[in-house]
Protein backbone atom coordinates (compact mmCIF):
# COMPACT_ATOMS: atom_id res chain seq x y z
CA UNK A 1 0.00 0.00 0.00
CA UNK A 2 1.58 3.46 -0.83
CA UNK A 3 2.78 6.54 1.51
CA UNK A 4 0.13 8.86 2.19
CA UNK A 5 1.59 12.58 1.16
CA UNK A 6 1.19 14.54 3.44
CA UNK A 7 0.68 18.75 3.15
CA UNK A 8 1.32 20.37 6.56
CA UNK A 9 -0.35 24.03 7.26
CA UNK A 10 1.28 25.81 10.10
CA UNK A 11 4.75 25.71 11.76
CA UNK A 12 3.48 26.34 15.24
CA UNK A 13 3.10 24.70 18.50
CA UNK A 14 0.85 22.28 17.44
CA UNK A 15 2.94 20.76 14.78
CA UNK A 16 5.88 21.15 15.69
CA UNK A 17 5.23 19.78 19.46
CA UNK A 18 2.90 17.72 18.46
CA UNK A 19 1.81 16.64 14.80
CA UNK A 20 5.22 16.23 13.37
CA UNK A 21 7.43 13.83 15.75
CA UNK A 22 3.96 11.79 15.60
CA UNK A 23 4.40 11.54 11.36
CA UNK A 24 7.99 10.94 11.97
CA UNK A 25 7.56 7.84 13.64
CA UNK A 26 4.05 6.97 10.84
CA UNK A 27 5.95 4.77 8.44
CA UNK A 28 2.85 5.10 6.56
CA UNK A 29 2.80 8.76 5.78
CA UNK A 30 5.51 11.27 4.06
CA UNK A 31 5.42 15.25 4.91
CA UNK A 32 6.35 16.31 1.84
CA UNK A 33 5.71 19.86 2.14
CA UNK A 34 5.07 22.25 5.02
CA UNK A 35 3.30 25.74 4.59
CA UNK A 36 3.15 29.40 6.68
CA UNK A 37 3.09 32.86 6.16
CA UNK A 38 6.53 33.55 7.29
CA UNK A 39 9.52 31.86 5.22
CA UNK A 40 12.11 32.24 7.71
CA UNK A 41 9.79 30.19 10.31
CA UNK A 42 8.71 27.80 8.04
CA UNK A 43 12.07 27.05 5.99
CA UNK A 44 13.31 26.55 9.90
CA UNK A 45 10.97 23.64 10.59
CA UNK A 46 11.20 22.37 7.26
CA UNK A 47 14.85 21.81 8.53
CA UNK A 48 14.28 20.48 11.39
CA UNK A 49 11.91 17.81 10.27
CA UNK A 50 13.62 17.12 6.83
CA UNK A 51 10.69 18.59 4.46
CA UNK A 52 11.64 19.07 0.96
CA UNK A 53 8.88 21.62 0.40
CA UNK A 54 7.98 24.88 1.68
CA UNK A 55 4.95 27.05 0.71
CA UNK A 56 5.01 30.59 2.19
CA UNK A 57 3.39 34.31 1.70
CA UNK A 58 -0.36 35.82 1.58
CA UNK A 59 -1.56 32.81 -0.67
CA UNK A 60 0.59 30.01 1.19
CA UNK A 61 -2.98 28.13 1.70
CA UNK A 62 -3.72 28.27 -2.12
CA UNK A 63 -0.10 26.93 -3.50
CA UNK A 64 0.19 23.97 -0.57
CA UNK A 65 -3.41 22.68 -1.69
CA UNK A 66 -2.76 22.73 -5.07
CA UNK A 67 0.62 20.54 -4.70
CA UNK A 68 -0.17 17.44 -7.57
CA UNK A 69 1.88 15.36 -5.36
CA UNK A 70 -0.39 15.80 -1.47
CA UNK A 71 -2.69 13.51 -0.75
CA UNK A 72 -3.86 15.22 2.50
CA UNK A 73 -3.65 18.57 4.44
CA UNK A 74 -3.14 18.81 7.88
CA UNK A 75 -4.66 22.88 9.26
CA UNK A 76 -2.64 23.37 12.53
CA UNK A 77 -3.38 27.06 11.81
CA UNK A 78 -5.13 29.17 14.09
CA UNK A 79 -8.73 28.89 14.48
CA UNK A 80 -9.97 31.72 12.17
CA UNK A 81 -8.35 29.91 9.08
CA UNK A 82 -9.91 26.39 9.73
CA UNK A 83 -12.62 27.05 7.13
CA UNK A 84 -10.27 28.71 4.51
CA UNK A 85 -8.04 26.04 4.35
CA UNK A 86 -10.58 23.02 4.99
CA UNK A 87 -12.38 24.48 1.55
CA UNK A 88 -9.73 24.99 0.03
CA UNK A 89 -8.16 21.54 0.27
CA UNK A 90 -11.47 19.67 0.00
CA UNK A 91 -11.94 21.67 -3.77
CA UNK A 92 -8.68 20.71 -4.81
CA UNK A 93 -9.34 17.13 -4.00
CA UNK A 94 -6.86 16.70 -0.73
CA UNK A 95 -8.03 14.94 2.51
CA UNK A 96 -8.32 17.26 5.64
CA UNK A 97 -7.22 16.72 9.29
CA UNK A 98 -8.44 19.45 10.98
CA UNK A 99 -7.06 20.08 14.52
CA UNK A 100 -9.42 21.41 17.19
CA UNK A 101 -11.45 22.72 17.53
CA UNK A 102 -13.05 22.54 13.70
CA UNK A 103 -14.93 25.83 13.38
CA UNK A 104 -15.38 28.82 15.43
CA UNK A 105 -19.06 28.61 15.18
CA UNK A 106 -21.74 26.18 13.85
CA UNK A 107 -22.34 28.14 10.75
CA UNK A 108 -18.67 27.97 10.03
CA UNK A 109 -18.30 24.27 10.87
CA UNK A 110 -21.37 23.15 8.75
CA UNK A 111 -19.84 24.89 5.72
CA UNK A 112 -16.67 22.82 6.55
CA UNK A 113 -18.75 19.48 6.92
CA UNK A 114 -20.48 20.06 3.69
CA UNK A 115 -17.11 20.84 1.76
CA UNK A 116 -15.94 17.39 2.41
CA UNK A 117 -18.81 15.86 1.56
CA UNK A 118 -19.27 17.91 -1.78
CA UNK A 119 -15.85 17.27 -3.07
CA UNK A 120 -15.82 13.06 -1.37
CA UNK A 121 -12.89 13.61 0.44
CA UNK A 122 -12.15 12.57 4.24
CA UNK A 123 -12.67 14.69 6.85
CA UNK A 124 -10.80 14.08 9.77
CA UNK A 125 -11.42 16.02 13.12
CA UNK A 126 -8.42 15.95 15.29
CA UNK A 127 -9.40 15.62 18.93
CA UNK A 128 -6.56 14.14 20.19
CA UNK A 129 -7.86 13.44 23.64
CA UNK A 130 -10.18 10.79 22.92
CA UNK A 131 -6.76 8.71 21.58
CA UNK A 132 -5.09 9.38 25.03
CA UNK A 133 -4.36 5.54 25.50
CA UNK A 134 -6.21 5.76 29.25
CA UNK A 135 -9.16 7.31 27.32
CA UNK A 136 -9.34 4.29 25.04
CA UNK A 137 -8.74 1.54 27.87
CA UNK A 138 -11.38 3.04 29.67
CA UNK A 139 -13.92 3.24 27.64
CA UNK A 140 -13.27 -0.61 26.65
CA UNK A 141 -14.08 -1.13 30.51
CA UNK A 142 -17.40 1.76 30.36
CA UNK A 143 -18.30 -1.00 27.13
CA UNK A 144 -17.77 -4.27 29.14
CA UNK A 145 -19.89 -3.00 31.73
CA UNK A 146 -16.85 -2.82 34.39
CA UNK A 147 -18.30 0.00 36.41
CA UNK A 148 -22.22 -0.46 35.56
CA UNK A 149 -24.35 2.17 33.97
CA UNK A 150 -21.87 6.00 33.63
CA UNK A 151 -24.39 8.62 35.13
CA UNK A 152 -21.66 11.24 35.70
CA UNK A 153 -18.53 12.36 33.62
CA UNK A 154 -15.83 15.31 35.02
CA UNK A 155 -13.65 16.39 32.98
CA UNK A 156 -10.77 19.44 34.17
CA UNK A 157 -8.39 20.69 32.70
CA UNK A 158 -6.14 23.94 33.25
CA UNK A 159 -3.11 25.45 32.79
CA UNK A 160 -2.36 29.86 33.20
CA UNK A 161 -3.34 30.86 29.55
CA UNK A 162 -2.36 29.78 25.76
CA UNK A 163 0.72 30.61 24.20
CA UNK A 164 -0.19 32.64 20.78
CA UNK A 165 -1.75 35.79 20.98
CA UNK A 166 -4.51 35.23 18.67
CA UNK A 167 -6.07 33.09 21.22
CA UNK A 168 -7.16 35.97 23.48
CA UNK A 169 -9.53 37.38 21.00
CA UNK A 170 -12.83 35.80 20.40
CA UNK A 171 -12.80 36.98 17.06
CA UNK A 172 -10.51 34.99 15.80
CA UNK A 173 -10.56 32.23 18.42
CA UNK A 174 -14.41 31.86 18.55
CA UNK A 175 -14.42 32.41 22.17
CA UNK A 176 -11.90 31.80 25.03
CA UNK A 177 -11.16 29.09 27.25
CA UNK A 178 -14.32 27.42 26.63
CA UNK A 179 -13.89 26.91 22.94
CA UNK A 180 -10.28 26.43 23.31
CA UNK A 181 -9.94 23.45 26.13
CA UNK A 182 -14.16 23.26 26.25
CA UNK A 183 -13.97 21.43 23.25
CA UNK A 184 -11.52 18.52 24.13
CA UNK A 185 -14.08 17.80 27.60
CA UNK A 186 -17.04 17.97 25.74
CA UNK A 187 -15.96 15.38 23.16
CA UNK A 188 -14.56 13.01 25.59
CA UNK A 189 -17.28 13.13 27.38
CA UNK A 190 -19.73 12.18 24.44
CA UNK A 191 -17.30 9.83 23.04
CA UNK A 192 -17.12 7.62 26.77
CA UNK A 193 -21.32 8.00 26.84
CA UNK A 194 -22.09 7.45 23.17
CA UNK A 195 -25.35 9.24 23.80
CA UNK A 196 -26.91 12.19 22.38
CA UNK A 197 -26.59 15.19 24.40
CA UNK A 198 -30.13 17.27 24.48
CA UNK A 199 -29.28 20.59 26.56
CA UNK A 200 -26.48 22.68 28.38
CA UNK A 201 -26.00 24.95 31.44
CA UNK A 202 -22.81 26.87 31.07
CA UNK A 203 -20.94 29.81 33.31
CA UNK A 204 -17.92 31.77 31.89
CA UNK A 205 -16.04 34.87 33.51
CA UNK A 206 -13.25 36.53 33.33
CA UNK A 207 -10.99 36.42 36.52
CA UNK A 208 -7.38 36.90 36.00
CA UNK A 209 -6.25 37.99 32.55
CA UNK A 210 -7.27 41.28 30.71
CA UNK A 211 -8.77 39.60 28.27
CA UNK A 212 -11.40 39.69 26.29
CA UNK A 213 -12.49 35.88 26.40
CA UNK A 214 -13.44 33.69 29.46
CA UNK A 215 -10.33 32.57 30.98
CA UNK A 216 -12.80 30.34 33.02
CA UNK A 217 -15.77 28.33 32.88
CA UNK A 218 -18.27 25.27 33.91
CA UNK A 219 -20.78 23.97 31.30
CA UNK A 220 -22.86 20.77 31.97
CA UNK A 221 -24.17 18.85 29.50
CA UNK A 222 -27.57 16.38 29.89
CA UNK A 223 -27.52 13.65 27.58
CA UNK A 224 -30.40 11.56 26.34
CA UNK A 225 -30.75 9.31 28.92
CA UNK A 226 -30.31 11.84 31.48
CA UNK A 227 -26.56 11.28 32.09
CA UNK A 228 -24.46 14.48 33.17
CA UNK A 229 -20.80 15.70 31.63
CA UNK A 230 -19.38 18.33 33.70
CA UNK A 231 -16.69 19.87 32.05
CA UNK A 232 -14.02 22.73 34.38
CA UNK A 233 -11.53 24.88 31.70
CA UNK A 234 -9.42 27.75 33.29
CA UNK A 235 -6.84 29.80 31.61
CA UNK A 236 -5.77 31.30 35.17
CA UNK A 237 -4.34 28.12 36.77
CA UNK A 238 -1.12 27.87 38.10
CA UNK A 239 1.53 24.58 37.82
CA UNK A 240 1.15 23.32 34.03
CA UNK A 241 -0.85 21.71 32.32
CA UNK A 242 -3.78 19.55 34.59
CA UNK A 243 -5.74 17.05 32.37
CA UNK A 244 -8.28 14.99 34.52
CA UNK A 245 -11.01 12.32 34.52
CA UNK A 246 -13.57 11.58 36.38
CA UNK A 247 -15.90 9.04 35.53
CA UNK A 248 -19.00 7.57 37.56
CA UNK A 249 -21.13 4.37 37.10
CA UNK A 250 -23.87 2.20 39.13
CA UNK A 251 -21.15 -0.38 40.22
CA UNK A 252 -17.51 1.66 40.44
CA UNK A 253 -15.97 4.87 39.25
CA UNK A 254 -12.95 5.64 37.46
CA UNK A 255 -9.91 8.46 37.83
CA UNK A 256 -7.59 9.15 35.25
CA UNK A 257 -4.93 12.57 35.51
CA UNK A 258 -2.42 12.03 32.56
CA UNK A 259 -0.74 15.02 33.63
CA UNK A 260 0.35 14.38 37.50
CA UNK A 261 -0.22 10.92 37.78
CA UNK A 262 2.81 9.91 35.04
CA UNK A 263 4.80 7.89 36.80
CA UNK A 264 7.60 10.22 36.90
CA UNK A 265 8.04 12.65 39.82
CA UNK A 266 11.01 14.58 40.16
CA UNK A 267 12.49 17.44 42.68
CA UNK A 268 15.61 19.53 40.83
CA UNK A 269 17.29 23.29 41.73
CA UNK A 270 19.73 22.49 38.94
CA UNK A 271 19.89 25.47 36.35
CA UNK A 272 17.19 25.51 33.48
CA UNK A 273 19.11 24.26 30.45
CA UNK A 274 20.37 21.07 31.84
CA UNK A 275 16.43 20.64 33.18
CA UNK A 276 14.80 21.32 29.91
CA UNK A 277 11.06 20.62 28.53
CA UNK A 278 9.08 18.98 31.47
CA UNK A 279 5.40 19.79 29.89
CA UNK A 280 3.01 21.31 28.26
CA UNK A 281 2.33 25.12 29.67
CA UNK A 282 4.92 24.27 32.12
CA UNK A 283 5.58 27.91 34.19
CA UNK A 284 9.09 26.61 36.35
CA UNK A 285 12.08 24.84 35.60
CA UNK A 286 13.06 24.41 39.24
CA UNK A 287 11.51 22.28 42.45
CA UNK A 288 8.95 19.47 42.57
CA UNK A 289 7.68 18.57 38.89
CA UNK A 290 6.42 16.00 36.84
CA UNK A 291 8.10 15.26 33.65
CA UNK A 292 6.43 14.03 30.90
CA UNK A 293 7.49 11.04 28.66
CA UNK A 294 7.17 11.14 24.66
CA UNK A 295 4.15 14.29 25.34
CA UNK A 296 2.88 13.42 21.74
CA UNK A 297 1.90 9.76 22.31
CA UNK A 298 0.83 10.42 25.99
CA UNK A 299 -2.14 12.79 24.71
CA UNK A 300 -3.07 10.59 21.97
CA UNK A 301 -1.66 12.18 19.12
CA UNK A 302 0.88 9.47 17.78
CA UNK A 303 -2.84 6.75 17.76
CA UNK A 304 -5.13 9.76 16.22
CA UNK A 305 -2.41 10.54 13.22
CA UNK A 306 -1.64 6.41 12.95
CA UNK A 307 -5.67 6.40 12.70
CA UNK A 308 -6.08 9.05 10.10
CA UNK A 309 -3.50 7.75 7.95
CA UNK A 310 -4.83 4.21 7.92
CA UNK A 311 -8.31 5.42 7.33
CA UNK A 312 -7.10 7.71 4.44
CA UNK A 313 -4.94 4.75 2.43
CA UNK A 314 -8.07 2.17 2.57
CA UNK A 315 -10.39 5.17 2.24
CA UNK A 316 -12.47 4.69 5.09
CA UNK A 317 -14.05 7.22 7.68
CA UNK A 318 -12.12 7.71 10.69
CA UNK A 319 -13.30 7.50 14.67
CA UNK A 320 -13.57 11.41 14.75
CA UNK A 321 -14.98 13.28 11.33
CA UNK A 322 -15.88 16.52 10.49
CA UNK A 323 -19.77 15.56 11.85
CA UNK A 324 -17.80 15.24 15.07
CA UNK A 325 -16.80 17.91 14.80
CA UNK A 326 -19.55 19.89 13.66
CA UNK A 327 -21.47 18.15 16.84
CA UNK A 328 -18.70 19.71 19.36
CA UNK A 329 -19.43 23.13 17.71
CA UNK A 330 -23.26 22.62 18.32
CA UNK A 331 -22.25 21.76 21.80
CA UNK A 332 -20.39 24.60 22.75
CA UNK A 333 -23.02 27.28 21.27
CA UNK A 334 -25.26 25.83 23.10
CA UNK A 335 -23.29 26.42 25.72
CA UNK A 336 -22.32 29.82 25.12
CA UNK A 337 -25.91 31.08 24.70
CA UNK A 338 -26.65 29.60 28.19
CA UNK A 339 -24.17 31.73 29.68
CA UNK A 340 -25.93 34.69 27.84
CA UNK A 341 -29.19 33.52 29.30
CA UNK A 342 -28.55 31.53 32.78
CA UNK A 343 -31.14 28.76 31.77
CA UNK A 344 -30.50 25.38 30.33
CA UNK A 345 -30.23 25.73 26.39
CA UNK A 346 -31.00 23.45 23.82
CA UNK A 347 -28.01 21.82 21.57
CA UNK A 348 -29.22 22.08 18.13
CA UNK A 349 -27.95 19.58 15.59
CA UNK A 350 -28.92 20.21 12.20
CA UNK A 351 -27.96 19.27 8.68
Amino acid sequence: MKKVNVGVLGYGFVQSTFHLPCYNEIVEAEVLAIGGRRREAAEKVAKEFGIKKTYCGEDFIEKLCSDPEIDVIDVGLPNFLHLKAAEIAAENGKHVICEKPLARSVDEAKVMLRAVEKYGVIGCYAENQVFIPQIMRVKEMIQNGAIGEVFWVRSREAHFGPHSAWFWDPDLAGGGVLMDMGCHSVEVIRYLLEKKPMEANAWAATLVHDTKGEDNSLALIRYEDGELGQSENSWAAHGGLDLRYEIYGSEGAVFIDVTRETGIRAFTVAPEEKVGYIVEKAEVNKGWMYPIWREHELYGYLFELKHFISCIQKGEQPRETFMDGYIVNCMLDACYRSIETRKWEKIIIER
